[in-house]
């Protein structure tokens, strides 16, 4: 096999000042071919992209069918240029990408691209990211601190699965206590997909133990994925819809990796071009599935991002990644070895923001008003409007839930209601009597997917349940993207209360991770990832003077004057009225 010599980038430089100090600057296309490396005679590739790396494709050119491009950009200095070809599943050949540091004016700027092996090292178990992370400096410890890792040891999902997350996790559900023996809920599949990646189904997720795998989802469960599949859309990740890749070839499996950008040249990898990585559907392998022995939903936030808005091409397309994987603020480099710097829209920070206080407040919107339809009746009317969220609110796995809280107050004491809904049963815990922060049956609504269905399958119908028991959709009061709920209550003041009472409305929007009997029954005080169980997402305050409960107007005191000119006004009106009359 005949390797093409690839010319030092130092006497490439050194060439091109020359030319550059002697003789003026050169102003020249840089054209040449992209073949298949090791073919004799070179084999052309058509259709690939080359461009200047890093330029984000502003000097783009396709290869012909015989391989050749030309890129009319001059620049003043070397540069490198790269070429690739986006990888796909069903191609009977993918390439690796390749690149040269060539100079304005080259005529034979020849790119050789790399075959990616098509067979896998059988059993290989996959890296840690820690390999990962002492090249990608900047982007590991974003990672290390997000909500991606650890997955396998979230404490929360450790509680619900074998009761030993936290020091009171043994509580109320716990999967292993309440499910047949080799039933293994499909967490892992999830939470920790490095363990299943060779098995699909099979993990107890206690039972996890390799390094890779207890990393939850780290690197390689993204950048070693290389299909989703979307004909089968609603399948738990890597229980038909997720593949990955382990190449056997002549380097590391751990070195071949997928990824969004079409010009990553460094010989240290073997990077392959994903569309798939720029693209929702990648965050649908997790984020999107039903249960999978019966098809009841259980999450569904891909398709919520489908019917939205955010999924129409236009100026307001959005992808998960825009929002949750925001570009970096300042240019830099995406590897230690490679001190390149590229634009912040190419280095995608890897903190995928979800739920915080900022991210509901900056995407939420709650508006209010109030006013007396009947001496002592006040209506108090809310909207709540999720304008900026891609995905329906709450989204994601089905314990998420959200209230709109409505009071009225005069004098400090609530105000009784007389009409309109009241936030569900789940807004309260299971403790007998009422303690601070349980809502149900209060004024307002509720907004949230409730699973119900039998504990593995035996006894009475439970809701909600997690997704693994359900049965059935009990109900869905999630708010679409781009939709608005509307609430209407109606209050009524005590018998007796005077003209001018000043009646004080509250209207608040919550967020909790979890449905309320479950964090008390666990004893959960803040998230897994240490922040808060309850957001409260907006407040609006009103307030409403009435005219009492009896419907009288009080009149006011009137002066000489003041009676002169009533009289006068009582007298014109009778006037007017025998006038009438006759």
């Amino acid at each position: 096999m005949n390797v093409p010599h690839r010319p030092d980038r130092a006497l490439l430089t050194l060439a091109a000042s020359a030319v550059l100090l002697f003789a003026g600057p050169l102003r020249a296309d840089i054209s040449g071919h992209v073949y298949v490396m090791g073919t004799d005679p070179p084999e052309p590739i058509a259709g690939a992209t080359v461009h200047i790396r890093a330029d984000g494709g502003a000097s783009n050119a396709i290869t012909a069918a015989d391989g050749s491009f030309t890129i009319t950009d001059d620049p003043l200095l070397p540069v490198d240029i790269a070429a690739s070809i986006p990888y796909s599943r069903s191609a009977a050949v993918n390439y690796v990408m390749g690149g040269i540091n060539t100079f304005n004016g080259a005529l034979n700027a020849d790119i050789f691209l790399e075959v990616l092996p098509t067979g896998d090292v059988p059993g290989h178990v996959p890296a840690s990211a820690d390999n990962c992370g002492s090249c990608h400096e900047s982007v590991f410890p974003q990672w290390q601190g997000s909500n991606h890792a650890g997955t396998a040891r979230n404490e929360w999902v450790m509680d619900l699965y074998s009761g030993d997350g936290t020091p009171g996790g043994g509580a109320g559900y716990v999967f292993r206590d309440t499910h047949a023996a080799g039933e293994t809920g499909f967490c892992s599949a999830c939470h920790a997909p490095m363990a299943e990646v060779l098995a699909p189904g099979t993990t107890y997720l206690d039972e996890v133990t390799e390094q890779g795998a207890l990393e939850g989802v780290n690197c390689v469960t993204c950048h070693q994925m290389d299909s989703v599949n979307e004909a089968n859309l609603n399948a738990l990740h890597l229980l038909g819809k997720a593949t990955y890749r382990f190449p056997a070839g002549k380097f590391s499996p751990d070195s071949y990796v997928w990824g969004p950008l079409n010009d990553v040249t460094f010989d240290g990898m073997r990077p392959s071009h994903s569309t798939l990585h720029k693209s929702s559907l990648l965050c649908a392998s997790c984020h999107q599935y039903n249960r999978p022995d019966n098809g009841v939903a259980g999450q569904h936030t891909y398709t919520e991002w489908l019917a939205s808005s955010f999924a129409v091409p236009g100026p307001g397309y959005r992808t998960c990644q825009d929002c949750h994987m925001p570009p970096s603020t300042a240019p830099g480099a995406l590897c230690v070895f490679v001190p390149e710097d590229r634009p912040g829209e190419q280095r995608r920070r890897h903190i995928f923001i979800g739920s915080t206080p900022d991210m509901l407040q900056d995407n939420l919107a709650l508006t209010a008003s109030a006013v007396e339809i009947a001496p002592g009746r006040i209506r108090v009317d809310a909207s709540v409007n999720n304008f900026g969220a891609g995905h329906n609110f709450p989204t994601g796995i089905s314990i998420r839930n959200a209230m709109l809280v409505l009071t009225a107050t005069w004098n400090g004491q609530p105000l009784a209601q007389v009409a309109g809904p009241t936030i569900p049963f789940w807004g309260s815990d299971d403790v007998a009597g009422d303690q601070p922060g349980d809502l149900a049956g209060q004024a307002g609504k509720g907004f949230a997917k409730v699973l119900e269905g039998r504990i593995d399958g035996a006894g009475p119908t439970v809701r909600p349940v997690l997704f693994i028991d359900a049965e059935a959709v009990q109900t869905n009061t999630t708010i679409p993207s781009g939709g608005t709920d509307n609430t209407s209550v109606e209050f009524q003041l005590p018998p007796g209360t005077p003209p001018g009472a000043i009646v004080q409305i509250e209207a608040r929007l919550l967020y909790r991770r979890a449905f309320r009997a479950l964090q008390v029954t666990k004893g959960w005080t803040q998230s897994a990832h240490g922040g808060p169980i309850e957001i409260e997402v907006a407040n609006r305050q009103l307030q409403v003077v009435s005219q009492g409960a009896q419907g009288t107007l009080e009149v006011p005191a009137l002066g000489r004057a003041g009676l002169l000119v009533l009289a006068l006004a009582l007298a014109a009106a009778g006037i007017a009225t025998v006038a009438r009359r006759r």
